[in-house]
C-alpha cells in the first residue's frame, strides 16, 4: 500500500498532445482519478516538443491509480476533461 502527499492542486488533465502537461511541475508521481461514468485513457509522453506518446494507461470509471513516472519531465494527457491529477510524493504505508 502506498501514502500519497499532494504537492500540488488537482488539475484536469489536457487532452491533445499538444497541450500535455508534466502534472505540476517536475514531479516523479502523479495521482490520477477518472470522474466519468466510462473508461478513459491516459496517454504517457515524451518530454521533447512536441511530445511523442510512449505508453497508454486505461481507468475505469472512478479509479484512482498513483503513477510513476520514469522521468520527471514526461508528459501526459487523458481522452477526456473528466479525468484529474495532482502532483506528489509517495512512499510504502507502514502496516500495523
Amino acid at each position: 500500500m502506498l501514502a500519497f502527499s499532494p504537492g500540488n492542486v488537482a488539475f484536469m488533465m489536457p487532452t491533445t498532445v499538444e497541450t500535455a502537461t508534466k502534472g505540476g511541475g517536475n514531479v516523479s508521481y502523479i495521482r490520477l482519478v477518472n470522474e466519468s461514468a466510462t473508461v478513459q485513457t491516459v496517454y504517457y509522453c515524451s518530454s521533447a516538443t512536441p511530445a511523442e506518446v510512449i505508453g497508454t494507461i486505461r481507468l475505469r470509471p472512478s479509479e484512482v491509480m498513483i503513477l510513476w513516472k520514469r522521468r520527471q519531465a514526461h508528459k501526459m494527457y487523458a481522452s477526456s476533461a473528466e479525468v484529474w491529477g495532482t502532483g506528489g510524493m509517495a512512499r510504502p504505508a507502514s502496516l500495523k
